[in-house]
């Protein structure tokens, strides 16, 4: 089965968008990578948003729980108009890391 990435909103997945949005939470949304759905492929993603870079905006950062990879989709737009690019997966020594699962 091919898992499409929503953005995670907690509260939302928790209690709903209606109440989510109640709540003071914007409704969720589909986030894209250079104008398209971002897809992971494998589900059980865990997105993070964190400055990677250094260049002062949050990048996105994806856990892959199939193959105990994390990609990385730098933020090419701003904090609060983010752009992501395609990602890379992240690396250590030259070669793609993971982590074993099981």
């Amino acid at each position: 089965m091919n898992l499409r990435f929503t953005s995670l909103l907690l509260a939302s997945a928790c209690f709903g968008t209606a109440n989510a949005t109640a709540q003071g939470f914007e409704p969720p949304f589909r986030l894209e990578a250079e104008g398209k759905p971002i897809d992971v492929e494998i589900g059980h993603a865990a997105p993070y948003l964190y400055d990677f870079d250094g260049d002062g905006v949050r990048d996105l950062l994806v856990g892959q729980f199939g193959q105990g990879r994390c990609r990385i989709y730098k933020n090419e737009g701003t904090a609060t108009a983010p752009k992501f690019s395609k990602f890379e997966w992240f690396q250590a020594g030259g070669d793609v890391a993971s982590v074993k699962a099981g």
